[in-house]
């Protein structure tokens, strides 16, 4: 700090270059953040009882494509199922993680299980199911 009282002549160009860097890098992150958000919203996600699925219990077909121009390496979501009558869902499994790398412009299908709230007995072909897309990595 004395430094700078005693030299501010020379510090001068050292402050504004410092304020530059960081004002960009602040820029930087912030176009990153909202990019990433666009990128998130270009995914699309859909999912429902599916009678091909293979396992008694995975009967829900999820279903994600990636209409951005790069890869997605990870993805976290959320799946619920509710009933027709009701706005409250019956099954709510928060957080799943999909490892599957999508490729840019393809779509990726896969059959998973669902988790009932509760003691709840529905039967999941009844349900209406929603998948939420809570967060993206992008190549």
């Amino acid at each position: 700090m004395l430094f700078l009282i005693a030299y501010p002549k020379r510090l001068k160009p050292v402050v504004i270059g410092l304020a530059v860097i960081w004002s960009g890098t602040a820029a930087w992150i912030l176009f990153d953040g909202l990019r990433s958000g666009e990128r998130v919203k270009a995914i699309i996600a859909t999912a429902s009882f599916d009678p091909t699925c293979t396992e008694a219990n995975a009967p829900i077909r999820l279903s994600f494509q990636n209409t951005n121009n790069v890869a997605v390496r990870r993805l976290t979501y959320t799946l619920e199922g509710f009933e027709a009558a009701f706005r409250a869902s019956v099954s709510f499994d928060p957080y799943q993680v999909s490892e599957r790398r999508i490729e840019a412009n393809e779509t990726y299908a896969a059959c998973r299980p669902f988790r009932l709230r509760n003691n709840e007995t529905v039967d999941p072909k009844n349900l209406e199911w929603r998948v939420t897309i809570d967060s993206a990595e992008f190549d």
